[in-house]
């Protein structure tokens, strides 16, 4: 069931074809565990997304047993109970030449004690016996790639959302992290004005927040585009304007054909354009959760009120209204343009949230990027090949869309540990591990394992579908070891949190277990 073997670490790459702009990597994560610790790099802080602040927002955390007081009263959600604090920071590492090589030494504690293989492999077994669903899991030391424990790993599975983990990998493989989606108006008498999409999923309705969530709003597009056009037009005009969404940037289809209606109906997913708002949603989630049916036409039809409102307000009586979608790109000269957040920004979004469409539209950005086409076909091309090139195993992988939303993907476990195990080493994949949900604290994992120790330390990506549920990140064990998991249930159908409360308490004896040789 389980032996020592190397997941195929690899030595930092030169990326292809371009230079990696890194001067927004400005802190390191260090701790997660005392004794322990990993220090990962991580993206400038954005307002709207809480940051893992180094040392002093680690210790901070360890200090907490109640929920923080928020102002005006009530708390800020925080877990309750925290692990206790870190008896101290882990010596600098400088015994293994190929880790020092790779500058591993430099993000994992290497000379934390490692598990012994066959006590790891007593616990979850014995924990896997007393388990009711169908469980697989593989654990790997961080440190050295190592496989401790393979139950399964190369079985195909049905990834979820964890899906979104070869999605992540592909787009900061093609795109820089600082990358922004533009969002463009142009105009013209015979054709009136064209809204077209660049990418931008976060858009909002009205004014940019400055956020990353609605960074570029289309009240200021709007603003723009009528600064440069309204000359055209005069006074005594009565007129009716049509405005397009101009779609083109990605191809049919727009949804798809494996996706079930219910998905649609119940929110989780719509058309997939190359411009929407929030994420996918009317107003920012956070207030209201109603997602949109369509978001181009959504995104284009608040764009047009607002060039109204702007004509009246010169008194001048011209109607812009929605006129439907372009599919074929025009040769029109933009206007005016806002841009999104940078991409490192979005994707950490977009992960914490585990925002389907905004993973849908990274994958299609990835295939523009990648010379392939803008659609299902060109993004599972785009994500294999990437994998591939990566040093993954392509074995048993196979991917249809880029959200994990079809339960015709595949992936294996051991993939998904070798893919965190090619992050650790290429310094441009980190920002993941930012991104990366954390227990009993944020995201999908914020009301699981919200006890001490697992609170703060464990962090994963999780998926969730009625086939099956899937975890995959990272915890420290009790000696302070830094070790890579994924683990895949089946046999739950609708009973989420039963596959839920069974993955937790496998994660649970990988966390508890030094696990070493009296």
């Amino acid at each position: 069931m389980m032996a020592a073997q190397q997941s195929g670490r690899r030595a930092n790459r030169t990326p292809k074809g371009r230079n990696r702009n890194t001067s927004w990597l400005i802190g390191l994560l260090i701790g997660i565990v005392g004794g322990a610790g990993m220090a990962l790099v991580y993206p400038a802080p954005s307002t709207d997304i809480m940051k893992i602040q180094a040392r002093d927002w680690y210790q901070s955390m360890r200090d907490l047993v109640t929920p923080s007081a928020a102002p005006g009263g009530g708390t800020t959600g925080m877990p309750q109970v925290y692990a206790a604090p870190p008896i101290g920071l882990p010596p600098e590492a400088d015994t293994d030449e190929v880790l020092d090589i790779e500058n591993v030494s430099e993000l994992v504690n290497v000379n934390a004690p490692r598990p012994d293989t066959e006590q790891l492999t007593r616990a979850l077994n014995t924990e896997m016996g007393e388990l009711n669903l169908n469980n697989r899991m593989v654990v790997v030391d961080a440190a050295t790639g190592n496989t401790l424990y393979d139950a399964g790993g190369q079985d195909q599975i049905v990834p979820a959302s964890t899906l979104k983990l070869f999605t992540a990998a592909t787009v900061l493989e093609h795109l820089d992290t600082d990358h922004r989606f533009a969002t463009s108006a142009s105009y013209s008498t015979d054709s009136g004005v064209v809204l077209t999409g660049g990418g931008d999923g976060l858009l909002a309705t009205g004014e940019g927040t400055g956020e990353t969530m609605g960074y570029a709003g289309l009240a200021d597009l709007a603003e723009k585009t009528w600064d440069s056009i309204s000359d055209q037009f005069s006074a005594g005009d009565n007129l009716t304007v049509d405005v397009w969404a101009d779609v083109s940037r990605y191809n049919q289809p727009w949804v798809h054909p494996g996706w079930s209606e219910s998905l649609m109906t119940g929110g989780w997913i719509s058309p997939i354009y190359p411009m929407n708002t929030f994420g996918g949603f009317y107003v920012n989630p956070r207030t209201e959760n109603t997602a949109v049916e369509d978001g181009a036409v959504h995104a284009t039809a608040a764009y047009a009120r607002h060039l109204t409102a702007l004509a009246e307000a010169d008194s001048m009586n011209i109607e812009f209204s929605y006129a439907g979608q372009q599919t074929r790109s025009n040769d029109l000269e933009a206007v005016a343009t806002v841009r999104s957040a940078p991409l490192g920004q979005q994707l950490e979004y977009a992960m914490k949230q585990s925002n389907n469409m905004l993973f849908e539209m990274f994958g299609r950005e990835a295939a523009l990027a990648a010379g392939n086409s803008p659609d299902f076909d060109g993004t599972a091309a785009t994500m294999q090949s990437t994998m591939g090139d990566l040093g993954i195993s392509t074995e048993n992988l196979q991917f249809v869309d880029n959200s994990g939303l079809s339960p015709n993907s595949r992936a294996t476990l051991n993939s998904m540990v070798q893919l965190y195990d090619v992050m650790l080493a290429d310094e441009q994949f980190r920002p993941v591990f930012h991104a990366l949900t954390v227990a009993g604290y944020d995201g999908t994992m914020r009301n699981r394992m919200a006890e001490a120790p697992y609170s703060g330390i464990v962090r994963s990506k999780t998926g969730t579908l009625e086939v099956a549920s899937s975890n995959a990140g990272m915890t420290v064990t009790a000696d302070g070891r830094a070790l890579w998991f994924a683990v895949n249930t089946t046999g739950a159908g609708e009973d989420y949190a039963a596959a839920r409360a069974e993955q937790d308490r496998l994660v649970q004896v990988l966390t508890d277990c030094g696990c070493q040789t009296e």
